[in-house]
């Protein structure tokens, strides 16, 4: 199979598990843990397991190479702003308009790709970011959301999630290009994202005594293995076949992949603009695959130590 859409798909997967993560985390925080709390969290669960796999395989791999550590430190403490952001919006503005503005990432990495780049990304790109956008919004129901009065320090975290979103994607992808293996580029931004956190949140701080209850112990585990590490590595390593510009599109397969999840887990009807909303980011997600340009001759990802 071609290895670039082997690499979309990955992304498509990736969004899948942030769908799930949703569900999962929203127990959690009705169990009394807050959504910093949550975040720091998740960081550590994904690092520990991570660590002690090349620990014990691939040592090597937990060196950065030093022409990629801006990128790195860049991505890291972008794995903790989009997050900080994403939770401060939904906790102060409808959950479909804050999905919504974080899935503007795509338009963002293709505007800064046509300001700073030397070339315009083709046409096509631009219609299927566009579809995709329309499509996540009417998914999210946002547009049901807008008509109410919105909170301002929402709207501007929803920007942030956004702006770090794109940000996370394009950092990523610089770090690729600079010669990092992205099991490498994964280490060192969780690295770096676990040592924000324990400045913002110190580790001794957090209500370990909730982790008695089983229920919040399985949800702040999942949270960090399939909300976080799989993903993650997932998108990391498709970064390496496909644009941040193309990986951002396949992602915003998450508000068409939740809504899916809630009707079949939580019974939620869907109605008929979510519908069309889904056939758009699909449809988008399937326009960028036929923009795409032939791919450089790019290192295979290792899958086996």
């Amino acid at each position: 199979m071609n290895p670039a859409l082997l690499a979309t798909l990955a992304c498509v997967v990736a969004a899948a598990c942030w769908a799930a993560n949703a569900v999962v985390a929203a127990g959690a925080f009705a169990r009394g843990v807050t959504p910093e709390q949550l975040a720091e969290a998740r960081v550590f669960v994904a690092l520990v397991p991570l660590t002690a796999i090349l620990v014990a395989t691939r040592r090597t791999l937990m060196v950065p190479p030093r022409a990629a550590l801006v990128p790195l430190v860049v991505f890291g403490a972008c794995i903790v702003a989009v997050n900080f952001a994403y939770y401060v919006a939904i906790s102060r503005v409808p959950v479909g308009v804050a999905i919504s503005l974080q899935y503007t990432a795509p338009v963002i990495v293709l505007a800064g790709a046509a300001l700073v780049g030397r070339s315009v990304p083709p046409a096509l790109v631009w219609i299927a970011a566009a579809m995709t956008l329309a499509g996540a919004t009417l998914v999210s129901g946002a547009l049901a959301g807008a008509f109410g009065a919105l909170d301002g320090i929402g709207l501007l975290a929803g920007i942030g999630s956004a702006i770090t979103f794109a940000g996370y994607l394009v950092a990523a992808e610089l770090a690729g290009r600079r010669g990092t293996h992205p099991v490498t580029t994964l280490f060192t931004g969780f690295v770096v994202a676990a040592a924000i956190w324990s400045v913002i949140l110190p580790l001794w701080s957090w209500p370990y005594a909730l982790l008695a209850d089983p229920d919040v112990a399985w949800r702040v585990v999942a949270v960090g293995l399939l909300g976080t590490l799989i993903p993650f590595a997932l998108t990391v390593a498709a970064l390496r076949w496909i644009s941040s510009a193309m990986a951002g599109i396949a992602t915003t397969a998450e508000p068409v992949l939740a809504a899916g999840l809630a009707w079949w887990l939580l019974s939620q009807t869907l109605s008929v603009p979510q519908l069309i909303g889904g056939a758009l980011v699909v449809a988008g997600v399937l326009t960028a695959q036929l923009a795409r340009r032939p791919p450089p001759r790019s290192t295979p990802v290792e899958i086996t130590p």
